[in-house]
């Protein structure tokens, strides 16, 4: 509607100013045609041939009527840009062709002789008007398909922060159940400790995947410090961690800090699961420029690291998390048997 107004506008303007010795009742008529042009520009997406052709005709017939010239071409100039813009390039490139033979011809039919410097200035401007159209969608098509990447990778994060959340809780909860059952004959006492620790798991787990869900574009609350949560991480998933920090303890960026304490998770997450042990090591550096994070186990035999590396979809969520922070990751077996997982990421 706006574009309408402008439109109208000029085109009023256009005919009230242009030279040219027409009556007042003239000048009415001529701006009544081309506003009725101007009003078809509403259709201009939806039937831009049939709006390119209107918008024509009605600067023809108003050349040809006697008008005073100068905003005759403004209707249709503005439909050739919309039709470009709109990505109906085949009908604009083929309107400025047909165009000029319309100029040409209302020249002669009004025995006017062609004058070249006015066919290149029309040709100027519907090119012009092509081109703006064509950049303009090009600029629109860009922006979508940076909103498409960005979304993909929206999805991507909330899967990852999902798996982590989920797959780390869900195994706290399977250890300790599986402990409570163990404990409910021979020692019912140390049982509810058990069940207790799944009671709060649970509700933890809840309180994340209602962060994860509920707040897309913000990282996920309750990662906190990472120094600090990665020992809990270990008791619920049945491990004792033993925490190594080094170098000048800081604030980190909220996105590192949850990519760091993620790793963390997810990593403990898989020394529950696969490496046999109950014991493993994490190591967080905080160094110039970037924290450094490594979680080491010593699981018996090469099957479970070789599971780890091969299956599920944690090592990958962790590369893609730091690859998507800049930082670099690694995990594998370690000489000797064990798994090691490393990560360096710029803070």
């Amino acid at each position: 509607m706006a574009l309408l107004i402008v439109v109208a506008a000029l085109v009023v303007g256009g005919v009230q100013t242009a030279d040219g010795g027409v009556t007042a009742a003239g000048r009415l008529a001529g701006a009544a045609l081309l506003l009725a042009a101007t009003a078809t520009l509403h259709w201009r997406r939806r039937r831009p041939a049939a709006v390119l052709a209107v918008t024509a005709a009605a600067a023809v017939s108003y050349y040809l009527l006697g008008y005073p010239l100068g905003p005759e071409p403004v209707p249709f100039v503005v439909a050739l840009y919309a039709t470009a813009e709109a990505g109906r390039r085949s009908i604009a490139v083929t309107a400025v062709p047909l165009a000029i033979g319309l100029v040409l011809a209302a020249d002669i039919a009004a025995g006017r002789a062609p004058e070249g410097e006015d066919l290149v200035a029309v040709a100027a401007v519907l090119v012009a008007a092509v081109g703006l159209g064509e950049l303009a969608r090009s600029r629109r098509e860009q922006r979508h398909a940076h909103t498409e990447r960005a979304a993909v990778q929206e999805r991507l994060r909330i899967a990852r922060d999902l798996h982590d959340t989920l797959a780390h809780q869900l195994t706290a909860i399977s250890v300790q159940a599986g402990a409570a059952l163990r404990k409910r004959d021979s020692r019912p006492e140390l049982a509810y400790p058990a069940l207790e620790t799944v009671r709060e798991v649970a509700s933890d787990a809840l309180r994340e995947l209602r962060s994860v869900l509920g707040v897309i574009r913000a990282e996920p609350a309750g990662a906190g410090n990472t120094c600090d949560a990665v020992p809990a991480l270990g008791a619920r998933a049945g491990i004792a961690v033993t925490m190594t920090v080094s170098g000048e303890a800081a604030a980190l960026p909220p996105a590192v800090d949850a990519a760091t304490y993620r790793i963390a998770q997810e990593a403990l997450t898989n020394v529950g699961r696969h490496a046999g042990v109950t014991e493993a090591e994490v190591r967080l550096a905080y160094l110039p420029g970037h924290v450094e994070i490594e979680v080491l186990d010593r699981g018996s035999g090469d099957s479970a690291g070789g599971d780890r590396s091969a299956g599920g979809h944690g090592i990958a969520g962790m590369r893609e998390r730091v690859t998507a922070l800049g930082g670099r990751f690694s995990a594998g077996p370690r000489p000797g048997g064990g798994f090691r997982v490393w990560a360096t990421i710029p803070r």
